[in-house]
Parts: C-alpha cells; structure tokens; sequence
C-alpha cells in the first residue's frame, strides 16, 4: 500500500500530494483502528468491564428510582450501547459512518455546491478542480523563472519590476500550494489520525465523567471535516477568477511580453484568496465547536427537570405533577415519615404513663406518712394520755 501510494507524488506537485496523503491517510486509519480493536487485549478487558459496570449501574438506578433513568429509557440505552459495539467492532461499520463521512461526505458537497459555477465553463480551471489547480501551481512557477530571468542574477528584492515580479509571482505559487494542497491534506490527515484513536473516545462517551472527552473528539472530527468542504469551494472560486489571469500570464510568456504589473496583480489575487482561506478555516473551527451534547449529569437533569415543572406550574397557577421515580420517592418518605411519627406517639405514651404511675405512688406513700404522723400524734395528746390513766384505776 505505501509503494502504491508513493507512486503517486509523479502526477504533478498538487496532484501528487494531494492523492498521497489520502491513500495514506486511508491506510493508516484502518491499520490503527485494527490494531486497536483486533490486536489489543487490553482494550477487549477494559470494554468488557466497563459494559459491565455501565449495565450495572442502569438496573441499579432503575430498580430502586435512582436519578432520571426511567424504564422507558431503556430501549435509547439499548440502541446506543449497541450503536458503540458496533464502532469499536466492525471497520466497515467504522469507516462508512465515520470515516467516509468525515472524508468524503465534504467534498462531495462542496462539489454539488460547486458545480453550477464549474458546468458555467468547461474549458476553464474550475471545470477540473485538482488539474486547474496544477496548472495555476505550474504557471505562477514558471512565470516566476520566466521575471527572474529576465531580471538577472544580480537582482534582488524588489530593485527593478522584473524582479518585484518574479518575487510576487513565486510567492503566488507557494501560496496556492498552501491554501490548497496543503489545508486540504493538512484536514484529512487529521481525519486519519482521529479515526485511527476513535474506538477510545467511542467508548468514554458511556461514561458521563468521561462524555466530554468524546465530544470534544467529535467537535475536532467535524472541525476537520469542515475545512476541506469550505476550503475546495473557495478553491473552485479562485480558479474561475484566476483563470483569464493565468491565460494571460501563458500568453505574454509564450510571446516574450512580460508585463510585471500583469504579474503583480495575479498575485495579488492569490493573496486575497489565501487571507480568505485562512478565515475559512477559522469559520469551520468556530463552528465545529458550537456542537454540543445534552448533559449527561443525572443529578443536573433532574433539577433540570424540576425547575421546568415548577416554572411551568408556577405559570398555570397548577401544582407540579411529579414523575414515577418522585412519587416512589415521596412515598417511601412517607412512609418513613409516618413510621417515626409512631415511634415518637408510643414513646411518648409511655414517658407519660411511666409519669403518671411515679406520681400515683409518690402522692400514696406521702398519704400513708401523714396517717402515720396524725395517729402518733393522737397518741401523744394528753387528754388521750388522762383518759388511758383513768381508765387503769
């Protein structure tokens, strides 16, 4: 595979580039992706495990109402564990929703976008993007020998038109390569080297700790993706501006007329175009990053969740109506509620009666004292005691 692709740099400097780096690029995803999934053991341990856990964690939070997780969730659950065996299993499977959609699906869109302004004229540089290119890339190089020549080899900088031409008209050149060749190869190695590491991203998105590892891996597919897309119409768009400037430029070099402010202004244009590449691809990042995935947090969701309702029964006038999971909540407090409420009653019932028997028996014995204390005293009354003497004469 690399011999094959090594063939092609023969076809011309953009050409060459440009096939290399994609049959490269193809191969070397596959053969990471493979060695990842196929030749590692330790990423077949650690996915195993972590479907494991993640099963685990769903029935436990949906046996005893834990967080937002609802029975009804369960076939969503089962679609995307299913969806991520899939990916991590199958390169087929990867390579059409992944790889030919972040390497191809661009292109191809650009390319329908595209092609009212290249079917407007077949014969110029638009009507064969890669080949347009080439022969832009070809003529600016050769035009820049063409002002240097002509300016001599004592020349330098910009001491004479010839030369201020030749200087232009060679950093045309390197400008088109660059803002072609180079963004476009730039964005599908990139592709490559993403989704060759996929397959552990893919995964981290079943955790929600981790859920943002993926995204961000999703956030910099798509960003990559997107440069190549606005990147060949900006491309197309040069080459239909450039094309009556890089006929002129054959023309004048065919006949020995070389004009310098001509080549000047060709320049100028690449240079415009290559300000507007660079924005373009600022533009493609910034927009890959405004991809978001709902939040994975539980605990966020159902507050989430609550303050909608509330809001919305607040808005009514109505009380909220509670989801399954809240009325089994509600009713297990009540329950505990209602249990501890018992257990207080009871032992409140007996502290009193306990009270009340303690001062049952504490007002009996302090009335048995006083009998005591009255009959002694009677006893001791000395009438009773005349009365006694008497009695025993």
């Amino acid at each position: 595979m690399s011999n094959a692709c090594a063939a092609l740099v023969d076809d011309g400097l953009i050409r060459g580039v440009l096939a290399t780096v994609e049959c490269q690029t193809r191969a070397y995803a596959q053969g990471g992706y493979l060695a990842l999934t196929t030749g590692s053991s330790v990423f077949q341990t650690a996915l195993t495990a972590l479907l494991v856990i993640y099963v685990a964690l769903i029935g436990y939070r949906m046996l005893f109402a834990q967080g937002s997780v609802r029975l009804s969730d369960a076939p969503a659950i089962a679609l995307k564990v299913g969806l991520i065996m899939a990916l991590v299993t199958s390169w087929s499977t990867f390579q059409t929703l992944v790889f030919d959609t972040a390497a191809r699906a661009p292109v191809e869109i650009a390319g329908l976008v595209a092609g009212p302004m290249q079917g407007a004229d077949q014969a110029g540089l638009a009507a064969s993007p890669i080949d347009g290119l080439q022969a832009a890339y070809t003529e600016f190089s050769v035009t820049a020998a063409a002002y240097g020549k002509l300016a001599g080899p004592d020349a330098k900088g910009y001491s004479s038109p010839q030369a201020a031409a030749a200087e232009a008209t060679a950093a045309a050149s390197g400008a088109i390569f660059l803002t072609s060749a180079g963004v476009i190869s730039a964005a599908t190695l990139s592709i490559g080297v993403l989704t060759a590491v996929g397959p552990l991203f893919i995964v981290l998105a079943l955790i929600p700790m981790t859920r943002g590892l993926f995204v961000g891996w999703l956030r910099a597919l798509v960003a990559s993706a997107l440069v190549p897309m606005v990147a060949w119409l900006l491309v197309v768009l040069m080459l239909i501006v450039l094309d009556p400037w890089v006929a002129i430029l054959t023309e004048q070099r065919m006949g020995q007329r070389l004009e310098p402010q001509t080549a000047m202004s060709a320049a100028a244009l690449v240079f415009v175009f290559a300000a507007g590449q660079a924005a373009l691809v600022i533009g493609a990042c910034v927009m890959a990053f405004g991809f978001k995935l709902p939040s994975p947090t539980v605990d966020r969701g159902v507050r989430a969740g609550e303050s909608g309702r509330i809001a919305q029964a607040a808005g009514a006038g109505l009380a909220p109506l509670p989801s399954r999971a809240e009325r089994l909540a509600m009713d297990l407090q009540r329950d505990q509620a209602q249990a501890t409420a018992a257990r207080t009653r009871s032992a409140s019932t007996a502290a009193a009666a306990s009270a009340a028997a303690s001062a049952r028996t504490s007002r009996h014995v302090s009335v048995g004292l006083d009998e005591t204390r009255r009959l002694g005293d009677a006893y001791r009354r000395p009438a009773f005691t005349a009365r006694r003497a008497g009695a025993a004469r």
